[in-house]
């Protein structure tokens, strides 16, 4: 059977499952260069047919993420700050107690769906079929429940066949969350919290609140966290959103969106930004925590799939995997919004047949480079290139000399880490990479580069990290870094001493592997910063146009891009590479 996903809303995107496999997956941002795209997945769709090359015809089911279509989650972040009639309403009526009935209810949650729904089924409903139908596609189409779709990209990618799998988010048809327990392919829902008792609301307020861009940024308040001091400022926070055991629920006990938002401000703006960011991860940690350690209780389940935005947050992950109750954990690669496309196409597979419960070895979904293309990109630029017949060798070289390399090799990453194809590469060993780096990069970021490590040299370097922690394949997770780690590779280490590394194999991308261990004979190193290959604000780079490009532009060092090489001027006209990087 052949299904294609595709998920219309926040971080759009399409991906296209044959039997069960997982063929291709691709976002929507990295086709129309709009980071984060929101809207109709059109390029999406038709790279996903053409990587997979599948004809129209030949498709089985469409599956399309989300059941209410609403466009709630949208207005809700662009309406945060606006002053107008309708958000001073919003606000009159979050005060009154009416939003928390509305949303805070299993009623209000159901009422939400049953109202979305109906413009779902009269005009919505038309208007993607009908666009759906304009592509040459007659195939059935399932609208599938947002939640689902998050749980079945997690179960279905996890190889697990028992575990428990949670998703998190801010809202999805009427909800925050949902836990289902899986056995034998099959997702069996037990519990759900309305949409209203989201604590990712609340990390949305520090986000905005910091002069950042709510579901966008908030990997730097994780960043800023490290540097401040929770102590003041949780009290507040616990005042307003917190957890229940009794009610196995997270309970918002403020008020909802603009409302709620600038009743923080009042608060917040007594406080340094470094310590409302500590308060608020540390208070996210500790009611997550919670959270999952009463699922586990109830369940019996130690093994725990992780999915939704929310569980972006990587310093969150750590402190579940470390809940002495927990087994394990697996955080979806492309755990937010983005994954929803392939977490519909998956979810409808599942509803007609039995799905091998195998773990994805990787996750190159996306667009590949061939030759013609590559040459095509390198002749325009005039510049002198030369092909390798022995290019990770060659790539190690440089970085052992000092150099900052862009590795853009086969198929492209399907999520939002880049993971060694399409990446920016360097030495773990500056002290300073983190500043000259993200300057030259035009960036802003609070934490440090993430190291990407030879998997079997992994355990030296992080503490607690076990070959079957495959989280740490996909930048998901932090650990505590070894004072070996410190020592080596201080560049990847937080102030806290955490480290979100990605271990690598053979198996998961035989060439990456190859340039980590020739590093390792050069240098004696067995891991690298490994940072996006885009510009700031921009997403990553896809083709190797791109790839040229943003080359140029971002004064690197050395472009690996396939088998070609392709040097700067400055190393060019250089006698020796070494310390070229940070030049």
């Amino acid at each position: 059977m052949i299904v294609l996903g595709i998920s219309a809303q926040h971080d759009a995107g399409a991906a296209l499952v044959i039997d069960g496999q997982v063929v291709a997956a691709v976002n929507e941002e990295r086709l129309n260069r709009t980071k984060l795209y929101w809207g109709w997945p059109e390029q999406s769709i038709e790279e996903v047919l053409r990587l997979s090359g599948v004809d129209r015809s030949d498709i089985g089911v469409v599956a399309i993420a989300n059941q209410t279509h609403s466009t709630y989650a949208a207005a809700h972040w662009e309406g945060l700050y606006p002053k107008d009639f309708k958000r001073q309403v919003l606000i009159g009526l979050s005060k009154m107690g009416v939003a928390r009935f509305a949303g805070g209810t299993q009623f209000g949650a159901g009422l939400y769906r049953t109202l979305n729904g109906k413009k779902l089924r009269a005009s919505k409903t038309r208007e993607l079929e009908t666009v759906i139908r304009s592509l040459g596609i007659t195939a059935p189409i399932d609208h599938i429940d947002h939640h689902a779709a998050h749980l079945a990209s997690g179960y279905y990618t996890s190889g697990w066949d028992e575990c428990l799998n949670i998703s998190l988010d801010g809202v999805g048809d009427g909800y925050c969350s949902r836990i289902a327990v899986c056995k034998d392919g099959r997702m069996n829902p037990i519990h759900s919290i309305p949409y209203y008792h989201t604590p990712g609301q609340y990390y949305g307020f520090v986000t905005g609140w910091a002069g950042f861009t709510p579901g966008k940024h908030e990997g730097k308040i994780t960043g800023l966290a490290a540097h401040g001091d929770p102590s003041r400022v949780l009290p507040y926070l616990r005042d307003r959103i917190d957890y229940s055991e009794a009610k196995f629920s997270f309970v918002n006990k403020g008020m909802w969106a603009s409302a709620e938002y600038e009743h923080l401000c009042g608060i917040f703006d007594g406080f340094s930004k470094e310590d409302v960011s500590a308060a608020i991860q540390k208070h996210l940690e500790d009611i997550v925590s919670r959270y999952v350690a009463q699922a586990v209780s109830r369940t019996g389940l130690g093994k725990v799939v992780l999915s939704g935005g929310i569980f972006a947050n990587v310093k969150l992950n750590q402190r579940i995997r470390e809940s002495a109750c927990v087994e394990d954990v697996y955080i979806h690669p492309n755990m937010g919004d983005g994954g929803l496309a392939l977490g519909s196409a998956l979810a409808a597979v599942a509803q007609r047949s039995k799905i091998a419960l195998e773990w994805i070895p990787n996750v190159y979904f996306g667009t590949d480079i061939s030759p013609d293309e590559i040459e095509s990109a390198i002749r325009a630029t005039g510049r002198q290139v030369y092909r390798s017949d022995s290019v990770e060798a060659e790539a190690a070289r440089y970085l052992a000399d000092g150099c900052v390399i862009a590795r853009v090799s086969g198929r492209m990453e399907y999520g939002p880490r880049a993971l060694g194809n399409r990446s920016i590469l360097y030495q773990a060993t500056d002290t300073t990479v983190n500043k000259w780096l993200n300057e030259r990069l035009n960036r802003t970021e609070f934490m440090p580069f993430a190291p990407a490590i030879l998997r079997s040299r992994a355990s030296e370097y992080y503490l607690g990290y076990e070959e079957a922690h495959r989280a740490a394949e996909f930048m998901t997770i932090t650990y505590d870094a070894t004072e070996r780690c410190k020592l080596e590779a201080p560049s990847v280490v937080h102030v806290d001493g955490t480290a979100r590394p990605q271990v690598v194999d053979e198996m998961t991308n035989p060439g990456f592997h190859e340039l980590l261990t020739e590093y390792e004979k050069l240098t004696g190193y067995p891991q690298v910063i490994n940072t996006s290959f885009n510009m700031h604000e921009e997403p990553i780079v896809r083709t190797a146009d791109e790839a040229v490009k943003a080359f140029e532009a971002s004064r690197l060092d050395v472009l690996v891009l396939g088998d070609y090489i392709l040097e700067s001027e400055a190393v060019a006209n250089s006698e020796t590479t070494e310390a070229v990087g940070s030049r």
